[in-house]
């Protein structure tokens, strides 16, 4: 059973909570912590308790973590981002607001760095947003990397011409994870973004008699008008949690990657090189085979 650390920022994209209500009904996976990055980390936190509740696993430890970037900006950049940042389209999926679902003050940094230090060697980490969480937790700890086995992560892209969102987030967070010599397997765009679900795929989420089901179909209703151009759901937060049990569903291949971290209009992709060091970089999925794997998950 491969222990895991979940880091995450639910709210925007409806993926996470899926992709985590997914990890925590496969009998493969031991779930330790579950922490979340970005503003408003807490809130994205208190989404994860009541998650956690609906499961009935409040064994597992959450922590709110960095809400701001390692990198460098302007103020006025800050707030424009920011504000944002903070509309959370299927946030009602906690409400009304519940003491039960109060992340309290443990801080995910430190979080994962206990939870790693107590199981040197044994504990992944599962990366479905910004890294700043990982990085702060590495320049906290630089032995830390030694005691990681492996991250798997969706971001990034080195195929098209894209900057991906949770690299772009944080680019410096970024390049110091994938040059932290922990071996890496990285989830790209364009491969993890063909895994989806159909509105009739949520559908059968809401028909079905389990109440964390029913309250997963209300949070889609509740994120899929702001994003209307997707068919439904694009899971691309699956691949890390897929990958830690099954790896043979997606293709890889060694590449060494960089993070642009400076350019004005590339500031945040993912560069492929010839040098080291090599991390894993996806290049196919059996993407039918993921979806029906999810939807046996959690329609069982």
């Amino acid at each position: 059973m491969q222990k895991l650390i979940i880091d995450t920022d639910p709210g925007q994209d409806i993926d996470d909570l899926l992709a985590l209500s997914f990890a925590l009904r496969r009998p493969e996976l031991d779930i330790r912590a579950i922490t979340t990055v970005t503003l408003p980390a807490d809130r994205r936190a208190r989404l994860v308790r009541r998650l956690l509740r609906y499961h009935d696993r409040t064994d597992i430890s959450v922590g709110a973590g960095m809400a701001f970037p390692l990198r460098a900006l302007g103020e006025a950049e800050i707030r424009a981002q920011y504000d944002f940042r903070q509309t959370m389209n299927h946030y009602a999926f906690a409400e009304p607001e519940d003491p039960c679902d109060d992340p309290g003050a443990q801080d995910a940094v430190d979080l994962i760095i206990r939870t790693v230090e107590q199981h040197p060697g044994e504990v992944a980490l599962a990366c479905i947003a910004p890294l700043t969480n990982i990085a702060c937790a590495l320049r906290r700890r630089p032995e830390l990397a030694g005691q990681i086995p492996y991250i798997a992560m969706m971001g990034g892209e080195t195929v098209l011409n894209r900057v991906e969102h949770n690299v772009a987030f944080d680019p410096v967070a970024a390049e110091i994870v994938l040059t932290s010599g922990i071996p890496i397997i990285m989830g790209t765009w364009d491969v993890t973004r063909r895994v989806t679900l159909s509105l009739d795929d949520c559908e059968r989420l809401r028909r079905h008699p389990a109440p964390v089901n029913q309250a997963l179909a209300r949070a889609v209703e509740l994120w899929h008008p702001a994003q209307s151009w997707k068919p439904g759901p694009v899971m691309y937060d699956l691949f890390p949690v897929v990958w830690a049990f099954a790896p043979a569903y997606y293709t890889t291949a060694p590449m060494g990657v960089r993070v642009e971290t400076r350019g004005e209009f590339t500031r945040g992709m993912t560069v492929p090189h010839g040098g080291e060091p090599k991390i894993a970089v996806t290049t196919d999925v059996r993407a039918a085979e993921v979806r029906e794997l999810f939807l046996e998950t959690l329609l069982a």
